[in-house]
């Protein structure tokens, strides 16, 4: 249990350097006044998809980690534009998915060039994954702005711009120190939780020795219908049950069920086993939509549930995101089949 619990603790103190660095870079853009200056730029493009020029400051830091980024949407007034922006910061492509787009893009996509060799196809592909996230990112809160009728009444975008000035480093050094503290105490007791019942259903009944025969495998073949349509088989399904730890787990999780260690941290052998299995390009394609769109995150949703007071809304957009994700996995699949 040792192997459990240390690994619960690091599944989410991992986040806590994130948080404080980022907590301390929001604080020292507000005291010195260009926070608001970067809002008032943003306001009015971003008023197209239903945001406020505020929200830029929170998606921009779900680039690097949606838990910081969903903390600093606390600056946002209006309780529409947070909850909109909460629905954003999700779909923003997270440093969690570049292992998963690395690990997919390697075993997919050509290693060639194109434009005169200008444009390297997988550096394409990953700038593609990319903005795709961003640009679902956007047509949700567009969409969602445009058709719900909820009971937050809309507050007007008022900005006042302060003056600059050069901010004080011990209240900048307290407020993170309150936040990082604040997700340790509070959404630590649920990511751990999680983590440590993953982990017990991986090691039983077998006590480790394989992952497939263990209760999590017999979780993966049940689930394998599910997954079957995207042309993933049963070790493709358990990975991704496992990846709602951390994203990053997939590649982990992959690599125990092949065989190779380390795979996390040298992905060559695992490309190569990929690439020798029954998989074809749009099952892989298909699972960068998947994780393009897939809330696969449980320290996220512990944190968006905490924010935003309403554990519903975190199960709500886990559900509306997965079964989002699953189709538009399906169609890529489909279209896949109909074109190589």
């Amino acid at each position: 249990t040792s192997d459990a619990l240390f690994g619960g603790i690091g599944a989410f103190l991992v986040f806590v350097p994130q948080i404080f660095v980022l907590t301390f870079v929001i604080g020292l853009l507000e005291d010195s006044g260009y926070m608001a200056r970067a809002a008032l730029i943003c306001h009015k493009p971003l008023r197209v998809f239903g945001l406020t020029g505020k929200s830029f400051i929170p998606m921009l830091s779900g680039v690097a980690c949606a838990i910081p980024a969903i903390y600093a949407a606390r600056a946002i007034d209006s309780p529409r534009k947070r909850l909109l922006t909460y629905m954003a910061i999700p779909l923003m492509p997270c440093s969690a998915r570049l292992p998963v787009y690395t690990l997919l893009i390697a075993a997919f996509i050509p290693s060639g060039t194109t434009l005169g060799g200008l444009v390297g196809w997988q550096g394409l592909a990953m700038f593609v994954i990319y903005f795709f996230g961003m640009f679902c990112g956007l047509l949700v809160t567009a969409v969602v702005s445009r058709t719900s009728k909820d009971h937050y009444t809309d507050l007007p975008f008022v900005l006042e711009l302060p003056p600059y000035r050069v901010p004080g480093l011990q209240p900048l050094l307290r407020n993170a120190w309150n936040r990082s503290k604040h997700f340790v105490t509070k959404a630590g007791k649920i990511i751990f939780t999680v983590t440590l019942v993953v982990w017990c259903l991986g090691y039983f009944p077998n006590y480790g020795a394989d992952l497939g025969a263990s209760w999590l495998g017999q979780i993966g073949r049940v689930i394998e219908p599910l997954f079957a349509p995207l042309g993933l088989d049963w070790r493709y399904g358990v990975a991704i049950f496992t990846s709602f730890l951390a994203r990053e787990v997939f590649v982990g999780t992959l690599g125990t069920i092949f065989g190779i260690e380390n795979a996390d941290e040298n992905m060559t052998p695992l490309v190569e086993q990929i690439q020798s299995s029954d998989m074809t390009i749009g099952s892989g394609v298909a699972l960068l939509v998947f994780f393009a769109i897939a809330l696969q995150c449980v320290s996220t949703m512990a944190i968006l549930a905490k924010e935003s007071g309403s554990g519903s809304l975190a199960i709500k957009m886990f559900a509306a995101y997965f079964l989002i994700a699953y189709i538009a996995a399906l169609a890529v699949y489909q279209l896949a089949g109909l074109l190589v």
